[in-house]
């Protein structure tokens, strides 16, 4: 199953992934070892695209021997040029300024596939420009505990269970959930081994007004999320994941797409004539399923959740 976690994470070193079959250059090969210049002019942006200036910048260049960092501010074009040597693996970005989130960012000159050339000892594109955004800090509040990933069993499967997303957990009696924000089914044949064979998570909103719209995130963003929900949106009341492999090996997936989240409205009260009255409102970045021995489904969310009732405020006190 896919295990993935959306949010700003710590360098991981990861080594040159190169296709076997395809021919490297000399030049690049020797680069990938020994090192070669790279120049990037990293452009900082904020949320209405214009530059930043005076942004903190700290580039962390990849080499065999180990990393190093370089450090600068941004001009008053919101640029900073980066420029040092690397074997290529990655170069990463770390951008803050006082009023806004801090971003992140990486790059790499040896993706499989997607190898770049040296010339004269110089990675290719050399001077090219890269934009990243800072998005500023405007009504943070507090909010339930932040949602992160932790999965959540139940013996409850091919059967409609009630979520809590305050808690991030099952309703009772399957959980320590108290409200059904949405419904869990989780299909499965219970055949521990190989599970991926035939597992899919269907989620339904059954009150009237609740449900769901998708937005994009900004990945590279401390604060990833919309600022605040749009309640005059159109909300989905249901969505299916799956992971399956046919008879003939082919694998069928259908998972959560990392790029946007949700925006769901939920705990929703409706007057006699049939207006909401109240809702709550929370994001989700991430959904996953997965199992383990003993028939048990594991469902897991990742977001934050306002609990007042009609704010539609989702950026949340850090």
């Amino acid at each position: 199953m896919r295990m993935n976690v959306i949010g700003l994470m710590a360098a991981v070193s990861i080594l040159p992934c190169v296709a076997i079959a395809r021919q490297l250059k000399p030049e690049v090969l020797k680069a990938m070892h020994n090192g070669a210049m790279a120049e990037i002019h990293l452009k900082v942006l904020d949320n209405s695209g214009m530059p930043v200036s005076n942004a903190s910048v700290r580039a962390v260049m990849d080499m065999t021997t180990g990393e190093y960092s370089l450090f600068g501010k941004t001009d008053t074009n919101g640029v900073y040029v980066v420029r040092g040597k690397t074997n290529g693996n990655y170069i990463e970005f770390l951008v803050g300024k006082d009023g806004y989130y801090g971003s992140r960012k990486r790059m790499t000159y040896v993706q499989m596939r997607a190898e770049h050339d040296v010339i004269d000892g110089k990675w290719q594109p050399y001077g090219a420009v890269d934009k990243i955004i800072l998005r500023d800090i405007r009504n943070p509040i507090e909010m339930s505990k932040e949602l992160f990933w932790k999965f959540k069993y139940t013996v409850a499967i091919n059967t409609w269970i009630g979520y809590d997303i305050k808690e991030n957990d099952f309703v009772e009696p399957y959980g320590n959930g108290k409200v059904s924000d949405f419904e869990v089914y989780i299909d499965w044949n219970g055949d521990w081994l190989p599970a991926y064979r035939g597992m899919a998570v269907k989620i339904r909103f059954t009150e009237p007004f609740g449900g769901y719209y998708t937005c994009d995130i900004n990945t590279d963003s401390e604060f990833k999320g919309p600022y605040a929900a749009s309640p005059d949106s159109i909300f989905v009341d249901r969505a299916e994941f799956s992971e399956r492999v046919l008879d003939n090996g082919n694998r069928v997936q259908k998972h959560f797409d990392v790029g946007k989240c949700w925006v769901v409205r939920s705990r929703c009260k409706v007057s006699s004539d049939g207006k909401l009255v109240s809702a709550n409102y929370s994001v989700i970045y991430d959904v996953v399923f997965t199992c383990k021995k003993g028939g048990h489904g594991g469902f897991c969310i990742t977001g934050v959740f306002n609990p007042t009732p009609n704010d539609t405020n989702l950026e949340p006190k850090r």
